[in-house]
């Protein structure tokens, strides 16, 4: 079973819709044992964002029971990049940040010449 939450970045098409941090569902304490069928329903997620894989974080959205979290500021600008994250939150306490994932929005790659000659 696994135990941490792992964190994916999912790439938008349009630069001015929000990122989307989706992740597993949590089943497990950090002792192993398992959390009851019942309470994982109620655990409740929070998404950050930072310029660095170290933070500092800004906390955005918290959700219960859905495994997507739109990030709480839209795509990085064009060629920088974004480090997000995930916590997850039961009975009042707080698992450690899930290992952050990156995303980078590019530069537009420009048009090929319009036309080559050779003489």
């Amino acid at each position: 079973m696994r135990k941490t939450i792992a964190l994916l970045i999912l790439f938008v098409a349009v630069p001015s819709i929000a990122a989307v941090v989706t992740f597993d569902r949590v089943t497990t304490y950090t002792d192993g044992s398992p959390i009851p069928s019942a309470k994982v329903s109620t655990i409740q997620y929070r998404a950050y964002y930072g310029p660095s894989q170290t933070g500092p974080w800004t906390a955005g959205d918290v959700v219960t029971d859905n495994l997507a979290i739109t990030a709480p500021d839209p795509d990085p600008a064009k060629g920088v990049t974004l480090w997000y994250t995930v916590d997850a939150s039961l009975d009042g306490q707080t698992s450690a940040k899930a290992v952050p994932a990156s995303k980078t929005v590019p530069y537009p790659t420009p048009s090929p010449p319009p036309g080559c000659a050779v003489r």
